[in-house]
């Protein structure tokens, strides 16, 4: 895994040397601009004055300032010499300064301004040296020259030489700048990136038992905050769930004792003593119910672990979900009469997408639920009807449901009533129905007390059934 820390510092490293660069880039420019404006003022100013010392003379009694300008002193260096030289408009040299042992070269384009009256200048390569020049019309300054040009030229070594120091140093400046950027990059990461390894030191410390403590490194710190509150949000999801969980594990292992309890009591009392045909069928049909509770409870369970672990749904294909509801009532006819309730049905044309087996269990949760809380000759009424979305509504008209339950409807293995805790069901029954709904794409909502329980049951039409 790549380095935070490193990358900063080598962006930095990188943005430094780019910033560095091109300071130094647009500072030689500026420097080799004002050098070369040294260089033509000082050739023009030289111009300038010889032109007017030599105005009032003729030809070749043309006098040059020979001294430290145009000849370089004992032990001065070569590049401070400054030449000058006297010419016909045509080209040809009328008289040179002491300093020159041969004649200039003179530019076509330079000789071409000068001619038409105009200051010329060029840069050009004479005797393997490059040089600057000025040519100077001397018919500016008097008549006694009008067809005389003189030419001034100084090489350009030293020009040279400084901008090449300057450069040199220049890049010696960006290097060390750009190490030091690096250093810097590097120290303002670790600086940085300090409270987020102690934010990842108190989050590492964390177990399944300590659950419950909380990140408090840099709570207070606007930037990290938000990270310290995320964090702790999910811890608490995290506790939660451990508890959901834990409590589910407990839940889950009382209701598979029981039934095994009662079993081995069962099979232990009958093998105590010699039994009649009739005594052991009595008690292989105990037993019997006893499996078929273990056999719902399991497939219960099975169905809540599918759901947590959002297991994309099986058999998924079309249902004819108003045959599907009548089908449902149409089972829990003998058990609802028994009781004297009557299921009534009122069910639109209605199709959706999914588990048939699943959505069947859903409903079957729904109305068991409602017969069971019915009044004794009271009724149940299932209402289909489809507007956008397929709405199942099942109401019972019984006692209703306390507000103190109304929390935990959803739950898993909670019950209502604790009289039926052993005898009747398993407590999970709407936790199915809960899940089978989101499975779907659907929801199921606990509307109220009209006066008995009524719940909704809402699931989109053509829904691909493929999870939550």
């Amino acid at each position: 895994m790549k380095s935070f820390r490193n990358a900063l510092a080598l962006r930095m490293a990188g943005h430094g040397l780019a910033l560095f660069a091109a300071v130094g880039v647009a500072s030689i420019l500026a420097l080799r601009g004002i050098l070369y404006s040294q260089l033509n003022g000082t050739l023009l100013h030289l111009a300038e004055v010889e032109a007017q010392a030599g105005a009032a003379a003729a030809g070749s009694d043309f006098q040059f300032h020979e001294g430290v300008l145009l000849s370089a002193r004992e032990g001065s260096a070569v590049e401070l010499t400054r030449y000058a030289q006297l010419w016909t408009s045509e080209g040809r040299s009328v008289v040179r300064s002491r300093n020159l042992g041969a004649d200039l070269d003179l530019p076509r384009r330079t000789l071409e301004e000068a001619k038409a009256g105009r200051v010329g200048w060029g840069t050009h390569v004479w005797q393997g040296r490059r040089i600057r020049s000025i040519v100077y019309p001397l018919a500016l300054v008097g008549a006694a020259h009008h067809d005389h040009l003189l030419q001034v030229a100084a090489p350009t070594e030293p020009v040279q030489q400084t901008l090449t120091r300057f450069s040199a140093l220049l890049a010696v400046l960006t290097l060390l700048a750009t190490g030091g950027a690096f250093a810097l990059g590097r120290r303002l990461a670790g600086a940085a990136l300090q409270p987020t390894a102690e934010i990842t030191a108190q989050a590492e410390s964390l177990t399944a038992g300590t659950l419950s403590e909380r990140i408090t490194a840099h709570a207070d710190v606007e930037e990290f905050g938000r990270l310290v509150t995320v964090l702790n949000r999910m811890l608490d999801r995290l506790d939660g769930a451990f508890q959901v969980q834990r409590q589910f594990t407990a839940d889950a292992s009382h209701e598979l004792r029981a039934p095994l309890t009662v079993l081995k009591g069962d099979i232990d009392v009958t093998l105590k003593r010699e039994r009649t045909a009739p005594e052991y069928r009595e008690t292989l049909e105990r037993c019997r119910e006893e499996v078929e509770r273990l056999a719902r409870l399991a497939s219960d369970l099975l169905v809540l672990a599918r759901s947590d672990a959002v297991v994309p749904l099986e058999h998924v294909a079309p249902v004819d979900f108003r045959a599907l509801v009548h089908r449902v009532a149409a089972r829990f006819e003998s058990t609802a009469s028994a009781r004297g309730v009557h299921i009534d049905v009122a069910a639109e044309e209605a199709a959706v997408s999914g588990d048939e087996r699943m959505l069947d269990r859903v409903v079957s949760n729904l109305v068991d639920n409602a017969v069971k809380h019915a009044r004794a000759a009271g009724t149940v009424t299932v209402a289909l009807v489809r507007d956008g979305d397929a709405a199942l509504t099942v109401q019972d008209d019984g006692a209703g449901l306390p507000n103190e339950h109304l929390p935990h409807l959803f739950e898993r293995f909670f019950r209502g009533d604790p009289a039926r805790r052993r005898s009747e069901g398993t407590g999970l029954g709407l936790a199915i129905a809960k899940a089978g709904a989101e499975a779907h794409g659907g929801r199921l909502e606990f509307v109220g007390n009209a006066p008995g329980a009524v719940f909704r049951l809402t699931l989109p039409s053509g829904a691909n059934g493929a999870g939550p």
